[in-house]
């Protein structure tokens, strides 16, 4: 079976050629890349079994380089040191990924999904743009204007938001809340899918936050709230849902 890591750190090449050599025979030997770009001409000529990554590299980052990647039938396992965030969004794509710096256990169980998928010849799509727009609300962070001042908050630490006469009410992960001078069509614009999802007239939701969907059309988030979703915007919700591979979330 034949396998390519890409990382610009040779020292966690080594450790993941160590790795597979410890624990699994049944890959040739390992086509090792600290360059993606060669990386990448490399993956579209031999088409291997299975890919390995990092995700963050100069000139060409891990999930830029899926756009260009013609190999449909390679198995992707993503290497990263991304936080909670991003986790959960490789893990919401149903993509193997690494958490660096990751233990023996932790590498023997991704590598034995992943042949498991192989032998099965079950290969998900990747949407990578879809991926890639997720990704990049990670560190990105947002205004929050009241009558008293300007907070910022980090994207990812916003539950929902809630539309309170005209002012918008913003609730974060670390349980406080801050009203906006500004409503929450101002918040729209910026917080925009495929991270958050207009519910409501009343409510803007962070989808990564999101614990049930009911056919009634209640959320319920992690927080325990409950959310009502207007009726006509349920299909669209679905249809989010089942792009980011949240299909179990739904009750």
């Amino acid at each position: 079976m034949t396998i390519v890591l890409i990382d610009d750190d040779i020292s966690d090449i080594e450790y993941c050629k160590k790795s597979l050599s410890t624990n699994f025979d049944c890959f040739d030997t390992p086509q090792c890349f600290t360059d993606p770009l060669k990386g990448l001409e490399y993956l579209n000529e031999h088409k291997p079994d299975l890919l390995i990554v990092d995700v963050e590299m100069p000139n060409l980052t891990g999930l830029e380089l899926m756009k260009y990647l013609k190999s449909p039938n390679t198995e992707v396992i993503f290497s990263t040191a991304h936080d909670k965030f991003a986790i959960e969004a490789y893990r919401n794509f149903a993509l193997g990924f690494l958490l660096k710096p990751y233990s023996q256990a932790e590498f023997i169980a991704v590598i034995t999904k992943a042949l498991q998928r192989l032998a099965s010849g079950k290969k998900k799509n990747i949407n990578s743009k879809l991926l890639l727009d997720m990704l990049a609300l990670e560190n990105k962070k947002i205004a929050i204007p009241t009558l008293g001042c300007t907070y910022f908050a980090n994207v990812s630490d916003i539950i929902r938001l809630e539309s309170v006469e005209g002012y918008a009410k913003i609730y974060l992960q670390d349980g406080n809340i801050h009203l906006s001078s500004y409503g929450i069509k101002f918040f729209e614009n910026s917080l925009t899918s495929p991270l958050f999802f207009r519910a409501h007239k009343s409510h803007l939701v962070n989808i990564q936050k999101i614990k049930k969907f009911f056919p009634d059309g209640t959320l319920i988030l992690e927080t325990g709230e409950r959310i009502p979703v207007a009726r006509r915007r349920r299909t669209s919700l679905l249809e989010l849902f089942n792009s980011q591979g949240l299909g179990s979330n739904v009750a």
